[in-house]
């Protein structure tokens, strides 16, 4: 049988760097590779598991609290309101990536991103039927994102704008005050900015796009449980934005998305701000200790909190993965990443105790010529 699949489908090969099966990792003894939280662990989430009541499974997921929940934290920390109407609940960010661009994307469309960027948000633009263009972080610039040169290339025919902040792969932190910036010279075109902040908990709330969705109508945020949180086995995020796209969302949307075991976990750990200061200040701590002048080794722009950073090797031909693989630790190679390629790695903090065996991998990796 010849299945008639949607032509942008079929004609696409995705590339990913998810991991599946359970024997991924079985000549691994450190894993650096999953954007994963296994530093710390909130104990709100612990407590959370312990008090749930099998009983909420047997019936659809109804509970608002969790809506609640993220409300009260956006007002307490960072004093900006929002309410039900800006929130949408989905199952991990990266169906609220999905869901925003079956909202958006028609034949043609335009959207204007990064390279290198989290990979998967261009693929699926492109099997929607659109047309995925990017801004090169440079390394003459070591990848840092200029703001004044992305906005020269916003232009009226443009459908979205795609930022995640903190960057994934190289783990820099975009000032607010830069993401203003593009939303307002977005605003003018009518574009709208989709700010992918999968890993925005490494970062100071205040930093949040969040805290501008009471003043830009084109902006949509995307957060997760799954990375920060230590929760990505829960299949937890939302989506904070104008309540007019909240409205065209529900059209399309499922009306039970984020289990009832979700909403009941992330309710209560959504406010736990002190493990959230905690965990970057181990973050911090960490990465105070593997950043440094290398021969051969170069780490790109990144944030102090941030858990994951990119690590570039001099020689085009050294493919890093496999470097590191040898020494048994697992990370990301960045072959999959535009811009970038198999001599660039991602790596994320691997438990503090193996931290000694990361910094004399990448002192060994970096005497390779």
């Amino acid at each position: 049988m010849e299945y008639r699949i949607k032509k942008s489908i079929a004609s696409q090969i995705k590339e990913t760097y998810a991991i599946e099966g359970e024997d991924a990792f079985n000549n691994i003894d450190i894993d650096c590779a999953e954007g994963i939280n296994i530093v710390s662990f909130s104990d709100a989430a612990i407590d959370a598991f312990n008090s749930i009541d099998y009983t909420i499974m047997k019936d659809y997921p109804h509970s608002l609290t969790v809506k609640k929940a993220i409300a009260d934290f956006w007002e307490k920390y960072t004093d900006t309101k929002i309410n039900d109407d800006n929130i949408v609940l989905c199952d991990g960010s990266i169906a609220a990536l999905f869901l925003i661009n079956k909202l958006f994307i028609e034949n043609g469309d335009k959207v204007l991103g990064l390279a290198p960027q989290f990979p998967e948000y261009g693929t699926d633009v492109e099997m929607v039927g659109g047309v995925f263009d990017t801004y090169t972080l440079k390394p003459e610039n070591n990848y840092k994102f200029i703001a004044d040169e992305f906005i020269d290339m916003i232009t009226d025919d443009l459908k979205l704008i795609y930022l995640d902040n903190p960057n994934n792969p190289t783990g820099q932190i975009m000032p607010i005050e830069d993401i203003e910036k593009v939303l307002k010279a977005a605003y003018d075109k009518n574009v709208v900015v989709l700010v992918d902040e999968a890993y925005g908990d490494y970062m100071d709330s205040k930093n949040s796009a969040v805290t501008l969705v009471p003043k830009y109508e084109n902006l949509i945020v995307t957060k997760t449980f799954s990375k920060a949180y230590g929760l990505a086995g829960l299949r937890g995020g939302y989506i904070v934005q104008n309540e007019n796209l909240t409205k065209a969302m529900k059209n399309i949307n499922t009306p039970y998305e984020m289990t009832s075991v979700t909403r009941a976990v992330a309710a209560k750990v959504v406010g736990d701000y002190d493990f959230l200061v905690e965990m970057r200040k181990a973050n911090a701590e960490m990465k105070s200790k593997i950043v440094k002048d290398y021969k051969n080794l170069s780490i790109s722009e990144n944030g102090d909190t941030v858990s994951i950073m990119m690590v570039t090797h001099k020689n085009k031909d050294i493919d890093l993965e496999k470097e590191f693989a040898k020494l048994k630790i697992g990370v990301i190679s960045c072959a999959s990443f535009k811009s970038v390629g198999k001599n660039s790695i991602r790596f994320r903090f691997p438990s503090p105790e193996y931290l000694p065996r990361l910094i004399e991998a990448s002192e060994i990796i970096d005497n390779i010529e």
